[in-house]
């Protein structure tokens, strides 16, 4: 009976570690694909104007929406319950991205009655724009 008790402890204690290792593998592979975007999302523009600085040709490739805190292009304070707009950018349109032009702002209540000035009541702000590529200079 004992060699049998035995036996289960030892199977139970290399399943616990078989899932434990593929628990770190998850989070390790998660991890990667978190810096991926990271580094993806950091290369992205954002412009209030309907044009991108120093790249006169670019192609439009669609409207996106994400959360932000004070301005479309803010770094900190990123609501934390979805994607800021750089991100909705990426995750719709992928390396493609180059910029996000005519950046629009707007706040969003919490609470059911009209909000007259933003931080006088609970919400959040949202961001849109239009994701765009530049397209490669033609030689001359």
């Amino acid at each position: 009976m004992k060699r049998v008790i035995l036996a289960l402890a030892i199977a139970v204690g290399l399943c616990a570690c078989g899932e434990a290792k593929q628990l770190d593998q998850d989070a390790h592979q998660l991890q990667q694909q978190q810096d991926a975007l990271s580094a993806s999302i950091k290369k992205i523009q954002v412009y209030s104007k309907a044009s991108p600085k120093a790249h006169p040709d670019f192609t439009q490739l669609g409207q996106v929406q994400g959360y932000c805190f004070n301005i479309p292009n803010s770094t900190s304070g990123q609501v934390v319950h979805g994607d800021g707009l750089k991100a909705a950018a990426y995750r719709k349109y992928g390396d493609q991205v180059d910029a996000i032009v005519s950046t629009t702002i707007w706040f969003v209540s919490d609470d059911d009655s009209a909000v007259a000035e933003p931080y006088t009541e609970n919400g959040y702000f949202e961001c849109a724009g239009t994701a765009v590529h530049y397209n490669a200079l033609a030689e001359k």
